[in-house]
This record gives C-alpha cells, sequence and structure tokens, in this order.
C-alpha cells in the first residue's frame, strides 16, 4: 500500500450504500501501525499524545523536517550542558527558521492561518485577529437586538415547590437538610443550592435592586448583562430617598448602632458629618484639628453602643471612604466594628466615630477582609453631649497604620480604658448596594470606581466640613 496516496472519503450514507463496514474502536486491528518492511509515514507535525505505531515511543516524535539531526532516542531525551547550550544558540542565531521557505508558512495541522506574507519578505498579523468574537459589554455598545429577550423578560409565575422531588438541572433528591429546594427567581424553576448559587441582577421589569439567586442556566443568560444593570438598576444607581437630617426627621435626632443597608450607613455617617461641622461652627476648640484633616488619606465613620462596668463591650456598623491623589473621595465601603474595653469605667453610651486614616498604609488596613485594633481612649459623656479621644494602632493582612479617633457621644458614662476592636467588611452589604459580586473592598478604595449616585449626600456633608476648615483656616492666617 502506497503511503502517499490520497484518498478521498465520502459521507457516511454514500459508504453505507456500497456496505461499506467500518471499526469505531481505537482499539482494535484495525487500527494497528505499520508492520516490519513498510516505509515509515513522514509527518510534519507534532501532536501531544503519544501513536501506537512502531514509529513512535512514548514522549517522541519522528518529524520529516530534521534540520538540526536530532537523532530519534530510545527513552526520553538526555538533559545536559550541551543540549541546552546548543538550543539556545539555535534560538539566538536564527537555526529555528527554515531557510528554505522564503515567505510562506510552514505547513501546520490546520488550515487557518493568522500569519500572512508581506511583500518584503516579511510575516504580518492578520487583522481578523483584532476583531473581536463577543459583543462589547459596555452599556454604550450593547447589542440589544441579541440581549432583548432577556432584558425585556416578565417576572415568571414560580412553581409549586410540590411539582418537582427532584433538581430540574442535576436530577439529584430533594432532602430535608443536605439538598434543599431553591427556585430560580428568573425563570421561577425549582433546584438544589449546588445548581443555584449565583446571584444576577434581574431586569428591570423585575423590579429588584438586590442580586438574586438564579439558577446556573440563567445565570450564563444573565452574566454578560451585569455591567448594564449596574449601571441602572442596582441601588448604588439610584438618587438618595433619605435625605432630610433636621428636626422634622425622627431618624435624624439619633443615629442607631447598626444599620441593615449601605443607604442607611449613608444617611448615617452624613448626619455625624453635620453634626461635626455644627460642633465646629459653634466651638471650634472641640472640633477635629485642621491639620489632620488636612493631611486624611481617608475616613471611617461609625455609630458604636457601648455599655459595661470595669469590662465593657461595643457593638456598631458604618462606613469608610479614601481620599484619592487628584483629592476627590472614593466609593463607600462597609463597616462592622466588635470590640472589648477594659478599665476605670461605668456606664452607657452610644457614640459616633469619625476615624481619621493617618496615611495610605491605614487605608490598606482598612481594604482588609478583617483588622484589629489596640488602643488607648478617654470617654466622658453626659447627657446629649460627649466626648470620646483615642489614638490606636490597626493590622490587618492588607498591612497596618495609625488612625486618630474623635466622637460625639450620648449617655451616662466615665473613665479611662485600654480598648480592642475587630472591624470587618461587609460584603454582603456592599454585594446588595452596588450588584457586584467579584468587587473587593480594594477595588472600592482604592481602584477607580465611580462615585454611587447614592451617595451624594455623604460627599456634599465631607465638601461642607472640609470648606468650614478652610475659612477657619484663613481667618487664623
Amino acid at each position: 500500500m502506497a503511503l502517499d496516496k490520497k484518498v478521498s472519503y465520502s459521507s457516511i450514507a454514500e459508504l453505507e450504500k456500497d456496505d461499506f463496514g467500518y471499526i469505531d474502536d481505537f482499539n482494535g486491528a484495525s487500527w494497528d501501525g505499520p508492520k516490519e518492511g513498510h516505509e515509515t509515514m513522514k509527518l510534519n507535525t507534532s501532536y501531544p499524545f503519544p501513536v501506537d505505531t512502531d514509529d513512535f515511543s512514548e514522549g517522541e516524535y519522528s518529524s520529516g523536517d530534521n534540520h538540526y539531526g536530532y537523532m530519534a532516542q530510545d527513552g526520553p531525551p538526555q538533559v545536559n550542558l550541551r543540549n541546552i547550550m546548543s538550543g539556545i544558540v539555535n534560538i539566538v542565531v536564527g537555526r529555528n527558521k527554515d531557510s528554505g521557505a522564503s515567505g510562506s508558512q510552514q505547513s501546520s495541522s490546520s488550515n487557518v492561518s493568522f500569519l500572512g506574507s508581506a511583500k518584503d519578505g516579511g510575516t504580518y498579523l492578520h487583522p481578523s485577529v483584532y476583531i473581536p468574537s463577543a459583543p462589547p459589554l459596555l452599556p454604550n455598545a450593547l447589542n440589544y437586538a441579541e440581549y432583548k429577550e432577556v432584558l425585556e423578560a416578565e417576572p415568571p409565575e414560580w412553581l409549586p415547590d410540590s411539582s418537582s422531588t427532584a433538581c430540574m438541572q442535576c436530577n439529584a433528591l430533594f432532602t430535608a437538610l443536605t439538598r434543599g429546594r431553591h427556585h430560580c427567581r428568573f425563570c421561577g424553576g425549582i433546584f438544589c443550592r449546588a445548581c443555584s448559587s449565583g446571584r444576577c441582577l434581574l431586569p428591570a421589569k423585575f423590579r429588584e435592586r438586590n442580586p438574586q439567586r438564579v439558577c446556573d442556566i440563567c445565570y450564563d443568560r444573565l452574566d454578560p448583562l451585569q455591567n448594564v444593570l449596574i449601571n441602572t438598576i442596582s441601588n448604588a444607581a439610584q438618587s438618595a430617598k433619605h435625605d432630610v437630617m433636621d428636626w422634622t426627621c425622627t431618624r435624624g435626632w439619633l443615629n442607631l448602632p447598626v444599620g441593615l443597608s449601605m443607604e442607611h450607613e449613608i444617611y448615617k455617617a452624613t448626619n455625624t458629618l453635620r453634626t461635626y461641622s455644627q460642633v465646629d461652627r459653634l466651638n471650634p476648640e472641640r472640633s477635629i484639628p485642621a491639620a489632620v484633616l488636612k493631611g486624611a488619606k481617608g475616613l471611617a465613620i461609625i455609630t458604636v453602643a457601648k455599655a459595661g462596668v470595669l469590662v465593657s463591650y461595643k457593638l456598631g456598623t458604618g462606613l469608610v471612604v479614601a481620599r484619592r491623589t487628584d483629592g476627590s473621595w472614593s466609593a463607600p465601603s462597609a463597616l462592622l466594628s466588635v470590640g472589648m474595653g477594659w478599665g476605670a469605667q461605668a456606664g452607657g453610651e452610644l457614640m459616633d466615630f469619625i476615624i481619621v486614616l493617618h496615611d495610605s498604609k491605614a487605608v490598606k488596613t482598612f481594604c482588609s477582609q478583617i483588622h484589629f485594633s489596640l488602643g488607648a481612649g478617654c470617654s466622658a459623656a453626659a447627657g446629649p453631649i460627649g466626648r470620646v479621644l483615642e489614638a490606636d494602632m490597626r493590622a490587618g493582612d492588607k498591612g497596618s497604620g495609625l488612625c486618630y479617633t474623635y466622637s460625639c457621644s450620648k449617655g451616662a458614662f466615665v473613665g479611662v480604658s485600654l480598648e480592642g476592636n475587630i472591624v470587618s467588611t461587609r460584603r454582603d452589604t456592599n454585594l446588595r448596594f452596588y450588584g457586584d459580586p467579584y468587587l473587593t473592598t480594594s477595588d472600592i478604595l482604592l481602584g477607580n470606581m465611580d462615585r454611587p449616585k447614592a451617595a451624594e449626600p455623604l460627599y456634599a456633608a465631607i465638601k461642607d466640613l472640609y470648606s468650614k476648615l478652610q475659612f477657619h483656616s484663613k481667618i487664623q492666617w
């Protein structure tokens, strides 16, 4: 049999008419290698898998275009200094190129070529390589016609739990503890936890601004649209609804220690900053020093409830923003603070903390998922007005830094104590606010993320605080 002869194969239907039999088994006798005495087939390409013939040994190949005198070996190739140096020399002097083929491409195992021949004999990359293989995901360049069915989808009617005893994707039977039922918010089907672990923002007609649980199939359909939905229907893209902080609003009188949403944290932080602006206007000596605020690389604003005798316990929530190199402020990230204090102290108080991040190291500390703080504080509160001054050192997996803490407190508390706190990032709160499950605290504080529209009252309060600071600096000068 001549191995260089070209064979033309017909379709399977035509072969069946000729009573042609074929065996679809690589282990059968029909796939035996060439016998002794036959001419060896010349191959110009290499394959990553071993070929079961006498001409191929395990881990090697035989090529017809052997320009460098490499000899076939019975075992694996030897690794020595001579082989390594000769390979480096071949690469440097360009001996690995085919000198006989000028302006033509060597044969390959595929008929598709991404290289073209130039007139000067060189090669260039074909322009088709630069054409994207998928539609862009930017809001302004979104192919609306392609995703129209998803963007205009109507909320489904959920299937009753009794309609399925097994997951509609993996067909695993539901159990009471290990495999419960979960409805996909986009299609209404019933799936197990493993097949519905994704969270996505849904189109506008669903009227849901928080990421919802969806099945794996719906996740693949919704994932390309998340950038569009984050910029349009997420909580961060909405205007602030609660922006009244005077005596006509009950929540403006007192900040609660625990906020259940980022919108609530923004409201609390804005209220705290405006309170400090009033304190600065009435009694500048009791406000944050101008030199400290000027050099601040970030601000953490937390409302904490504290109570105890000798040993005190603290719990509160808040947010942190970082100052960028251009002087603007980053998007906020939600925080949770839990701590203890020991010393000569007694009573209970509600404190609105403003933690001034002294340097960039302190900002990186707040980028940690969890960090610790240790410091000494002096607290005195009687009625609606009180003062707390602390200096603490904070350390986390992203670094450590020095912070200064100022606060206004309300309650009945007095004492001097050694304070320890654990501060963690509330990732679930950030997820509900921004709608992006891949967003990290570093992306929020140190990245180029746009400032959310819902946090405009917070930025206005920070601007007002710094404008009063500049005004007092001019007067003192």
